[in-house]
């Protein structure tokens, strides 16, 4: 016997429907290569949108130096060794311009030498190692600090590590670095631009009216 050709169309548009539905969730999650380390951002955001905009607050006047914010200095130096390699990593992040993440990269590589970081350490071993700095010193704990920054990354000890995230002295490419990446992305969802065919309102918190644009 035929198959009933009506009940095989709409079985098929059935499946079309629900593979176009998978589409739409898969475009609205976020796509991030490796997470971000605990206890850096709030947990009820974005990480993506959150590192960028926590980055730009903490490296807001680093151009003339920052001295006794030490919690400060390793959040900005993990979130840094993060966005290093999730904007270069992410396919989300293909639309943000080239020199924007170039400049990060930059920064990260200033900041590892302000702190005295291994120049050739892997970036999550770093991340992991400065949020875990961050959080003892959020709680008091310099000793707990210390010892998260292992002579392995920090070849001259944690205690030295430690003195550097007081007083890492000028930083001037990680406070244009990040002032532009976050321009970057307030202009992409200005102007539409994570996909070139997705015709996407201005988010509430640019000014606009509309959802953020799928998969940021």
């Amino acid at each position: 016997m035929s198959p009933n050709p009506p009940v095989s169309r709409r079985a098929l548009a059935a499946l079309l429907l629900l593979g176009g539905l998978g589409a739409c969730e898969e475009l609205r999650r976020p796509k991030l290569g490796w997470p971000v380390p605990a206890g850096l951002l709030p947990p009820d955001q974005e990480p993506g949108r959150a590192a960028i905009a926590a980055l730009a607050r903490d490296m807001q006047g680093v151009n003339v130096g920052l001295r006794d914010q030490p919690v400060r200095v390793a959040r900005a130096a993990a979130l840094l060794e993060w966005l290093a390699v999730e904007l270069n990593g992410s396919p989300r992040w293909a639309p943000v311009p080239g020199e924007a993440k170039a400049a990060i990269g930059q920064a990260r590589d200033e900041m590892r030498g302000a702190l005295g970081a291994d120049p050739l350490a892997a970036s999550p071993q770093l991340a992991a190692a400065l949020a875990g700095a961050a959080r003892a010193l959020a709680a008091g704990n310099r000793g707990g600090a210390a010892a998260a920054l292992r002579p392995n990354l920090f070849p001259r000890g944690g205690e030295a590590a430690l003195a550097r995230l007081l007083d890492p002295g000028p930083l001037p490419q990680g406070e244009i670095a990040a002032g532009a990446l976050a321009e970057a992305v307030r202009s992409l969802d200005e102007r539409s631009g994570w996909q070139a065919d997705f015709d996407t309102p201005v988010p509430p918190d640019r000014g606009g009216r509309g959802p953020t644009p799928f998969g940021i």
